[in-house]
């Protein structure tokens, strides 16, 4: 990529509106996430060092917050207090790169002279806390995107198609995991006669649902050029998404409270709550403010039109992301197998994440840079964009499914899963993530883009006199 405007394949934005809701989603899930288990590190750690693996957490919630107010100074910028005019866009991505690399010296500092780690485990630990603040950076502050200092573009299409691929992504990979997890709790032979265990069926249907309405308003923004129709059926997502938050909240409440209620419990189900918040709000907040902006603008709106693209960038930044995401956890287990965070409860997720089930995690080092790849050749759409997506798509896909097989297994053997012993649950999360991406990438860069704005002029034919 050259310090260029962009070329004719490249929307105004450069993708950097889709960057912007990943962060931003993010950010929500990995502070929730790093807040409960903080929580249940206080409570159920009995060893010495709890309060410093407490510490370690509570840490990476406030550098979580940071990546989350990156996202959102990208897509609204960042009002100054005096003047009330917006900052640069990128000042939270530069200050994202600040927490993350104090937050990366304050957790190996802790690793080494408190927790006594071997220095390869630490090593391992800062290149894994530091991958996507080397990412950003490369990009950001010596790369192409630091032209875009001063304002960022709107993008053709208002940044509504990249939207929709991550509605569309998103809402399968919340499909098929929704699912499987109600599959599991089926088989597992939960007893459907117990109060608890109808309300949780109802409150996993009711995800599905919501999942369902999810990928119907992605698929509606990736056919349709109406500002209007993509507003209107992404608040009728996010309107059912908050709603179906606070009912998986109250059902999990009475699961823990007719279990075993304690702090931590209901530290999770606030968490659980927020995770399945996140989401509904940053999309409900991002095309009401697109309306908005048109509503105020009035004839001097700029024409909403498709973006050159097809929010094929959008997919390339999720693709970067997530691979970035995985080799955060896969590089510490590289360096050393034996992780301080094996000692919290769901260490399943780290394992999950960082080495996709019980083979070699070397096969995930290769998928991480395929995906990686593509990602990036998107974000440039380049000539080989559409060769090395699928390409992606088709190794990732058959990779995954060998190397989870034994995963796979566990799940559908694990009688012992149940409402109030989860850990087995959290384990389909990752699995439906890492298939159903490969799959929806295939999807979308294989599908026919139809050009709008395209003029058709009929002939009239002419008839013969006599």
């Amino acid at each position: 990529m050259q310090d260029e405007l962009p070329n004719a394949g490249i929307p105004a934005d450069h993708g950097l509106t889709s960057l912007g809701l990943v962060m931003q989603l993010g950010g929500s899930l990995l502070s929730a996430g790093a807040a409960l288990l903080a929580f249940v590190s206080a409570f159920a750690l009995t060893r010495g060092d709890s309060l410093w693996l407490f510490v370690i957490l509570a840490v990476s919630v406030v550098r979580s917050l940071y990546h989350r107010m990156a996202g959102t100074e990208l897509l609204y910028g960042r009002r100054n207090g005096f003047d009330g005019n917006t900052g640069s866009p990128l000042a939270g991505i530069h200050r994202y790169m600040i927490a993350a690399a104090a937050h990366t010296l304050l957790v190996a500092a802790i690793l080494k002279s408190e927790l006594h780690e071997s220095a390869p485990l630490v090593l391992g630990v800062a290149l894994g806390l530091l991958a996507w603040p080397l990412v950003l950076g490369a990009l950001f502050v010596i790369g192409p995107f630091k032209r875009f200092g001063k304002q960022i573009p709107v993008s053709e299409d208002k940044g509504f198609e990249g939207a929709a691929i991550l509605m569309t992504m998103l809402g399968a990979c919340g499909a098929l995991a929704t699912t499987a997890i109600f599959v599991v709790l089926f088989q597992a032979g939960s007893e459907m006669q117990d109060g608890r265990s109808v309300l949780a069926m109802l409150a996993l249907v009711m995800l599905v649902v919501r999942s369902c309405l999810h990928v119907q308003a992605g698929m509606a923004g990736l056919r349709e050029t109406s500002i209007d129709r993509s507003v209107e059926l992404a608040n009728r997502y996010a309107s059912f998404g908050v709603i179906s938050a606070f009912c998986a909240g109250a059902v999990m409440l009475l699961v823990a409270i007719t279990s075993h209620l304690n702090l931590a419990a209901m530290v999770g189900v606030a968490a659980a709550c927020w995770l399945l918040m996140a989401w509904p709000m940053i999309i409900r907040r991002f095309f009401s403010d697109r309306q908005f902006a048109d509503l105020l603008a009035g004839e001097n709106a700029t024409l909403h039109r498709r973006a050159p693209d097809a929010g094929l960038t959008g997919l390339g930044w999720l693709l970067l992301a997530h691979a970035t995401f995985g080799a955060s956890f896969l590089i510490p287990q590289l360096f050393s197998r034996q992780l301080p965070l094996h000692q919290l409860p769901f260490h399943q997720l780290f394992d999950m994440f960082g080495s996709s089930g019980l083979r070699s995690p070397w096969w995930n080092a290769g998928l991480i840079m395929l995906e990686a790849w593509a990602g990036f050749e998107m974000i440039r759409m380049s000539r080989h964009h559409r060769a090395i997506a699928t390409i992606y798509g088709v190794v990732s896909a058959a990779v995954t499914l060998w190397v989870s097989w034994p995963v796979f297994d566990e799940i559908r053997h694990a009688h012992h899963v149940s409402l109030t012993n989860p850990e087995g649950l959290l384990m389909v999360t990752p699995l439906a993530i890492a298939l159903v991406i490969p799959a929806a990438t295939l999807f979308l860069v294989g599908r026919n883009i139809a050009p709008t704005a395209r003029a058709r002029f009929r002939t009239r034919t002419s008839t013969p006199k006599g």
